[in-house]
């Protein structure tokens, strides 16, 4: 129970933290806001970073115009309209910790369905996570405000 409980609090933590810009088109027009998705599935991307990016992993640079790999789940997030009809411009918004991946903050494009799959993904993890961290409320009753109150910043 306890790893369940730390994990699910981990969960908890991580939604606060995202919710911000995962909520982000709320506050500014669809195509300009900026909102976190899954990729929908695995695939090469051409790079389309100005001047390039810097691979740590493979101690490489990729110049634009250059391919990577994404895999299915990476965190993204939409950056707006794609240069062609029918595209989304996104950005990779987290560490490449495999060879041959993309570095982080890489830009690409893909189609909206593809866009609009990745965004529906991660919408329904957050949905997931809420849920769970609701039950973990009802469970815990007031042990839950005493452990999230001991994971506060401590006011000087």
């Amino acid at each position: 129970m306890k790893s369940t409980t730390k994990s699910l609090l981990l969960i908890g933590a991580s939604l606060l933290a995202l919710s911000p810009a995962a909520y982000a088109e709320t506050a500014t027009s669809a195509d300009s806001g900026v909102e976190l998705a899954f990729m929908p599935s695995a695939m090469d991307v051409t790079l389309l970073n100005d001047g390039g990016k810097f691979v740590t992993v493979d101690m490489k640079k990729l110049a634009k115009g250059d391919k990577c790999h994404m895999e299915k789940d990476a965190v993204i997030m939409k950056v707006g309209p794609g240069a062609a009809p029918g595209t989304t411009r996104v950005r990779y918004a987290a560490p490449n910790l495999s060879h041959g991946g993309c570095p982080f903050m890489t830009e690409f494009e893909v189609s909206d369905a593809d866009y609009t799959a990745a965004r529906a993904a991660y919408s329904a993890k957050t949905e997931e996570a809420s849920k769970k961290i609701d039950d973990l409320k009802k469970q815990l009753g007031d042990k839950w405000n005493e452990l999230t109150k001991s994971a506060e910043p401590q006011k000087n």
